[in-house]
């Protein structure tokens, strides 16, 4: 009877100690430390506003009598209102001797194309830092030869694709219809053609 009795005072003692310990014993949940990643936004460093300067080689061609076609040098000046449109000056001229190549042999002269105009340009981005644009706008071609010194003023338009690069650096391709029209200044010449092909850079201010 006492062994029972004893038996009875331990579980019970046991069972106090088990239900106490739940008062002290808290459950230790694991901490879990997920790191934060940060985003890091690269700043666009196209730019798509502000005044521009640019140089390009250009290959000028103007088909009167005979066509005459020679290589020069293209100067710009402009300023990007923002990436939809600008406003551009531009002069350029050949440098080489022209090439008469509607004759044979073909011969040179010293004969001189130029042309200075100012254009609208309209653009439509692609993507970053790529577009395409338009050339619209009011210019004075001119054809020097021995004879003289011919000249006409007009609407002028092109076509071109430029690329921006990062800080201001730019990359250009394009088409310039000058003139297209009969008797160029004086000249009884029938559906004359001035035009110029331009390759070139830009640095954006």
């Amino acid at each position: 009877m006492k062994k029972i009795v004893s038996s009875i005072a331990l579980l019970t003692v046991a069972s106090n100690i088990l239900m106490a310990g739940g008062d002290f014993i808290e459950p230790v949940e694991p901490e879990i430390n997920i790191p934060i990643q940060e985003i890091v936004v690269i700043e666009d460093e196209v730019k798509y506003s502000g005044f521009y300067i640019g140089a390009a080689a250009n290959h000028m061609r103007m088909s009167e009598a005979v066509s005459s076609s020679g290589y020069g040098v293209t100067l710009i000046a402009g300023y990007y209102f923002n990436q939809f449109v600008g406003l551009e000056t531009r002069y350029m001229r050949t440098l080489s001797d022209l090439t008469l190549d509607s004759r044979r042999p073909i011969i040179k002269t010293s004969d001189v194309l130029e042309n200075v105009a100012l254009y609208l340009k309209p653009m439509y981005s692609i993507t970053t830092g790529l577009a395409l644009y338009g050339l619209a706008g009011y210019g004075q071609s001119t054809y020097c030869n021995a004879s003289g010194d011919y000249s006409e003023n007009g609407f002028q338009w092109g076509l071109g694709a430029k690329y921006e690069l990062a800080n201001g650096l730019g990359l250009f391709v394009d088409y310039l219809d000058i003139y297209d029209d009969d008797n160029f200044d004086g000249l009884n010449v029938q559906d004359v053609q001035f035009g110029a092909t331009t390759v070139g850079a830009t640095y954006t201010f």
